[in-house]
């Protein structure tokens, strides 16, 4: 199911910290890690004026070789094949979902860290571009900063606890086949499923019968599961859920009827940008 993978990297110490998730991929079946950097050159070269560029962009274009071959070094030491993908310029998630086609990946794996809301407001973020551009299944790695400035995560193991968002589209049976394979191959300890109730609708007894009947999918590959049927706007109720339940990881879709409309439609960033944990986003 997921044999190729693509691991955008900025060179930062989330992008460091992310390699030790790559590793649990491993459980997966995951046989080589594409690993790229995007040079962004408005960044890079900015307003700037009466500088020479192309030096600019030959001195950068060289750093970052060096360093993405000691990111290479790192993902090999924990077992994995790595293929270093040419150096692009560009704005940063439109080359990564391009690259992600041209290669064929199974999914992309990309580290994100905020200082908080506010500041994923102002500066936007290249992980929430991704998700709302991508044709492939978007792992979204979330780390912070701590006080002393240390990146750092909020879950232990990534397929310990899943939380599956549910809401009755064929989008959201196909995360149900993803977070199948993730609760065996990755040794769950449970699964987590959680619809939402918004204002003015109900919950009828096929929709129950259909929650009962994932839940019996998990148990019988032998990972213990819970229904959760919350009222309220999706995305905080989910979001909700996860803290109070410890999840180590939120999946979703990408669209949705009611449920995941209202999180990826006019405002992509909901869950994306507002959890503390790694939110693994079916997209096709």
């Amino acid at each position: 199911m997921i044999r190729k993978v693509l691991y955008p990297t900025d060179f930062s110490s989330a992008s460091e910290k992310g390699i030790s998730v790559l590793e649990e991929l491993k459980s997966l079946g995951v046989e080589e890690i594409v690993l790229m950097h995007v040079i962004d050159l408005n960044r890079l070269i900015g307003p700037a004026s009466g500088i020479d560029i192309p030096a600019v962009i030959h001195d950068y274009e060289e750093e970052a070789s060096q360093n993405l071959k000691v990111f290479s070094e790192k993902i090999e030491e924990r077992g994995l094949k790595v293929v270093t993908a040419d150096l692009k310029a560009g704005e940063p998630s439109i080359v990564i979902c391009e690259v992600a086609d041209e290669l064929g990946v199974d999914l992309i794996a990309i580290p994100s860290h905020g200082k908080g809301v506010i500041a994923e407001v102002l500066l936007g973020s290249v992980s929430e571009g991704v998700v709302r551009k991508s044709n492939k299944p978007v792992l979204v790695i979330k780390f912070f900063a701590g006080e002393d400035g240390e990146v750092k995560a909020e879950f232990d193991r990534l397929f310990r606890k899943i939380l599956l968002a549910y809401d009755f589209t064929e989008m959201c049976d196909e995360v149900v086949k993803y977070v199948s394979f993730f609760a065996k191959e990755g040794r769950s300890e449970k699964v987590l499923i959680v619809h939402v109730v918004e204002k003015g609708k109900e919950v009828d007894e096929r929709m129950i019968e259909k929650l009962e009947e994932i839940e019996g999918r998990f148990k019988k590959l032998g990972v213990k599961s819970e229904i959760f049927i919350e009222a309220g706007t999706p995305y905080k109720e989910i979001l909700r859920v996860a803290e109070e339940r410890n999840a180590s990881m939120i999946a979703i879709s990408s669209r949705g009827t009611s449920l995941l409309r209202s999180i990826f439609g006019g405002n992509a960033e909901g869950v994306v940008r507002r959890s503390k944990i790694p939110v693994f986003v079916y997209k096709r």
